[in-house]
């Protein structure tokens, strides 16, 4: 049962998204509640656009917590989004910059001097003078969502002492978690990205920050030998690529934790999302190098390895790790991310 302030939280954010629907409001809100996984609705300045019922929740939410900061801000970044060509696009664009929004919300309420900074072309934010901007093609929503608004990596013991230290980002997508490392106070990340076209994107964003000399994006799958991978991978739907499922004409290198280890200074955080190279790296030849890190957060994928969690888990245990459940993605796939803290990492050997 909710307290009486979260149902009125919860009607408050039904209501906000009024702001941006223009027609079906009231039908998509009676879709979502009934748990229809598909609904359609006309977005004001955008058009028709079929909506998941995820999308729905996601507008809502965001839109309610952009406009506490920003009243205006929701129908300001409407015009915007309306500039593209397709709807579908437009309303991607849209979600993305809402999310940052209610993000740099979040931030502004702790003190922090942030801006936002979107066009057609690019949508980003600004805080406390680092930026963190994504170009438009290069971008998807739900992984902005899931690190910036959703908290993927906001893990207190970590990021704390994050400032000035040197993270290694295993997945690293189209950048985003490697611009929350740095917007974090991370001092150099290696950002490791196996797919051509993704990696790519990746530089591209680095590019629009500025930051091309904190983070090194390398085009590369974490694996003792080349892989075979698509050229030209769905940005949207490159976060489910594993390259233990997959393969494509384009080799690109493997390279190894140890290889990774000898490119930063000083080790502090290892961030493994890669669909099930986590094992390898946890459970094979390679897995003392753990120990030059302080801290470890991984995704782990139980149903493409086959390995168990628990097993990855006492691993990590025997190696001085003390891990504890961080988020539960699909509990009955035991998709999971997990944090795990070394107090006594050792010094760093460069004989790798």
């Amino acid at each position: 049962m909710l307290s009486p302030a979260k149902a009125k939280e919860k009607i408050l954010m039904a209501l906000s998204v009024r702001k941006l629907i223009e027609r079906g409001w009231l039908t998509a809100l009676l879709g979502y509640l009934a748990k229809r996984e598909e609904l359609s609705a006309r977005l004001k300045y955008i058009g028709d656009v079929r909506l998941r019922r995820t999308d729905f929740g996601a507008l809502a939410i965001f839109t309610y917590h952009a406009s506490k900061c920003w009243p205006k801000l929701p129908d300001e970044l409407a015009r915007t989004a309306s500039r593209l060509p397709k709807p579908q696009e437009a309303f991607s664009w849209l979600v993305t910059a809402l999310s940052l929004a209610s993000y740099a919300c979040r931030l502004q309420a702790s003190g922090n001097k942030v801006s936002i900074d979107v066009s057609p072309e690019r949508v980003g934010l600004e805080v406390n003078g680092v930026p963190a901007i994504f170009d438009a093609h290069c971008v998807n929503p739900d992984d902005i969502v899931e690190t910036f608004v959703g908290g993927e990596y906001e893990v207190p013991e970590a990021l704390s002492g994050l400032k000035g230290r040197d993270v290694i980002d295993v997945g690293a997508n189209v950048g985003d978690t490697a611009l929350y490392f740095v917007l974090n106070g991370a001092r150099k990340v290696i950002a490791l990205e196996p797919l051509p076209n993704v990696a790519r994107c990746a530089e591209e964003n680095l590019k629009l920050n500025g930051i091309t000399d904190e983070v090194k994006v390398i085009n590369a799958a974490l694996s003792n030998e080349p892989m075979s991978v698509p050229c030209d991978y769905n940005v949207l739907l490159s976060r489910y690529f594993s390259t233990l499922k997959g393969s494509g004409p384009c080799k690109v290198p493997g390279v190894t934790l140890g290889y990774l280890l000898n490119m930063v200074e000083d080790p502090y955080l290892l961030k493994m999302d890669c669909e099930g190279c986590e094992v390898e790296v946890i459970l094979g030849p390679e897995r003392e190098r753990l120990r030059a890190f302080e801290h470890i957060m991984f995704e782990a994928h139980p149903h493409i390895t086959g390995v168990s969690n628990e097993k990855l888990l006492a691993s990590l245990k025997e190696l001085g790790f003390e891990c504890r459940l961080h988020i539960v993605h699909e509990p009955k796939l035991g998709i999971n991310i997990y944090h795990c803290e070394n107090s006594k990492p050792r010094q760093l050997n460069r004989t790798f």
